[in-house]
């Protein structure tokens, strides 16, 4: 008979899983996913003329890469659409850095007016950056071991086999939540920030929402998951192992 307590952490674990994943491996390659990134950067290419020198309208950055691409509208008055053009090599430990990604005369010409402080801003946070890519990677390996436990208890039940799914169900969700977190800062007051400082040369940044619903619905996910753990391993087995009460004789 099928055990819905026993499969339900599990049915969380592989979904938490898939969702991770996915917001790890997005943008690492054109045309996945690539408009689920942690933010977007619209650069003032075609403002000063200098579309044509190498700059792109937009750079769209993720966990572990960078796409960039050109705005596009079809037909006048429709939506603007983004046209990825590249997105660069996947590692993880990526940081953007827009003197790099931008040629030396664009971030150097006058006439664009580029904010320097804009650079020295994802400096700053390229070490946050490079934690949070980190702990979504943890997460990813923590719920693949959850899942990888449930499977060796379904095929050979052993004593403490839930206490090893309960810890990589903690830590999942220790190193997912503390991902998303560090997402949701830099979502929100790193983008703020970039706003603030690139008003004078008109760049500006937008934080992703989808990125932040799919990281989010992961963390609860697996946190519905460690509870319903903590009260199978906890709860539900030691309740199974409890000694059966003494009945009483009755005395005629």
């Amino acid at each position: 008979m099928l055990d819905l307590k026993s499969l339900f952490p599990t049915v969380t674990a592989f979904i938490a899983f898939i969702l991770t994943l996915l917001c790890l491996f997005a943008g690492t390659q054109r045309n996945f996913l690539e408009d689920v990134d942690l933010l977007t950067l619209y650069t003032p290419a075609d403002t000063a003329g200098t579309a044509s020198s190498g700059a792109h309208d937009f750079y769209s950055i993720h966990v572990m890469s960078y796409c960039q691409g050109t705005l596009v509208t079809l037909d006048p008055g429709t939506e603007v659409t983004r046209n990825v053009t590249e997105c660069s090599n996947r590692t993880i430990l990526s940081s953007f850095d827009p003197t790099q990604a931008w040629p030396k005369e664009i971030t150097s010409s006058q006439d664009l007016g580029w904010a320097r402080v804009i650079s020295d801003d994802f400096h700053a946070f390229r070490m946050t950056s490079q934690v949070m890519a980190v702990m979504y990677c943890i997460g990813v390996g923590a719920m693949g071991a959850a899942i990888l436990v449930r499977v060796w208890t379904t095929l050979s039940p052993r004593a403490g086999q839930g206490l090893f799914e309960f810890s990589f169900f903690m830590l999942g969700s220790f190193s997912i939540s503390i991902a998303s977190i560090i997402a949701t800062v830099i979502a929100f007051e790193f983008v703020a920030l970039i706003n603030a400082h690139g008003k004078g040369s008109n760049v500006s940044a937008h934080y992703g929402e989808r990125f932040l619903g799919m990281s989010w619905a992961a963390v609860g996910l697996v946190l519905a998951g460690s509870v319903s753990c903590f009260v199978n391993v906890f709860v539900y087995k030691r309740a199974a192992y409890a000694p059966a009460p003494a009945s009483k004789d009755i005395e005629g």
